[in-house]
């Protein structure tokens, strides 16, 4: 059983079944200037135009394609940077691949300032209105936590953010945001918005930046010159493919998916209450009903975690990208203790869990930490 899909995802049985058509007919250099190039270069635009219709975004702006979430980030803020960049401001809750690109900016002598989280994982938004001063060129924060599924209010911080600086650029990584909520780039205001295939059902290795029109960005990967000269690289067509229909999908089901994985959240809940285990739970306001982060006190998570594994259940501690690193950088920002964050286990659900599946892996957590508390006694 799989419940780690805050990770990745399985791709769309309708997806799967589409591969082998759209491999047969546009497997073509979308850059070849004969027939089947320029007819592949068109299913390429609509599939960009597909990405536009699932955000609300204007074909005024751009949609660029990369080849991860990872990639975006790193295009949205070190495409940013000039020279002249005043001050960064990002939250302590960011993905790694947010995180570790504004450490690499102050690394580099960049003036970065960092976001305190509330207790519930959100951003704290005293303290955002405290550091954003008017020489804030550039924020970034994300819509939902990867760790926590806490949900930041991105309009009212663009809003503040704006109000103070109207140049500013707001970058947000919307990864485990989009085709699970409602993600509208205009409700928002956001100027740039990273989104990824593989966590909405569509294959690893695509990502793609929405850009709102007039933000200037320099690439980061040079070469041919393709996606606007913004990311070079024969594009991968057929995961691109993937992303498109993952969003056509996840957007036309987005109410439906929303409150049946809230029922298994609901139910996870109520099912674990049943037993008597002392555990923690880190994030339940305003949050996504498709992760849990919660800490089972007196066990550690990756003993806990490989004991599940055992059993045939995948569950998460974090974020893949840094699962082999110690301690829990949001957690630790939450003001978790020590305790809570080396027994934190992260639960994420996907619509093709089933309430059985549900009840299982509470039966089956219930047993692992049974045994683990049992033997440490």
């Amino acid at each position: 059983m799989f419940f780690d899909n805050a990770s990745t995802t399985i791709i769309d049985k309708e997806i799967m079944n589409q591969l082998d058509m759209v491999n047969e007919k546009y497997f073509y250099n979308p850059g070849g200037l004969y027939e089947n190039g320029r007819k592949s270069r068109a299913f390429l635009e609509m599939c960009r135009n597909n990405v536009y219709s699932a955000i609300n975004a204007s074909g005024d702006d751009d949609i660029v394609f990369t080849g991860s979430a990872t990639e975006a980030n790193n295009l949205a803020l070190f495409g940013l940077l000039k020279k002249n960049t005043r001050k960064i401001l990002v939250s302590q809750g960011e993905h790694p691949s947010i995180y570790n690109v504004a450490l690499e900016m102050k690394q580099r002598g960049y003036d970065v300032d960092f976001v305190s989280l509330t207790a519930g994982g959100c951003v704290d938004f005293e303290d955002f209105k405290n550091k954003m001063t008017d020489d804030v060129d550039i924020v970034s924060i994300m819509l939902v936590s990867n760790e926590t599924g806490a949900i930041n209010d991105v309009s009212n911080l663009v809003e503040y953010a704006k109000s103070i600086n109207p140049k500013c650029i707001f970058h947000c990584d919307a990864v485990q945001g989009v085709g699970k909520i409602k993600v509208d780039v205009d409700e928002l205001g956001v100027d740039m918005l990273t989104m990824s295939a593989h966590k909405i059902h569509g294959c690893k290795g695509v990502g793609a930046l929405y850009i709102r029109k007039g933000v200037k960005l320099k690439p980061v990967v040079y070469g041919g010159g393709q996606e606007n000269g913004l990311r070079s690289g024969t594009e991968n067509l057929l995961g691109i493919f993937t992303l498109s229909e993952a969003l056509r999908i996840a957007c036309t089901n987005l109410e439906n998916n929303y409150n049946y994985v809230l029922e298994l959240k609901k139910l996870f809940l109520n099912k674990l209450s049943d037993f008597n285990l002392e555990y923690v739970v880190h994030s339940l306001d305003c949050n996504s009903p498709y992760i849990v982060s919660l800490s089972f006190l007196g066990c550690r998570a990756e003993t806990l975690l490989n004991m599940l594994s055992d059993k045939g259940v995948c569950v998460g501690n974090g974020s893949a990208c840094s699962s082999k690193k110690s301690g829990n950088r949001i957690l630790e920002s939450m003001g978790r203790s020590k305790a809570e964050i080396e027994s934190n286990l992260r639960i994420s659900f996907s619509k093709y869990n089933t309430l059985d599946e549900v009840a299982l892996l509470v039966e089956k957590i219930n047993e692992c930490v049974s045994a683990y508390l049992d033997k440490v006694r």
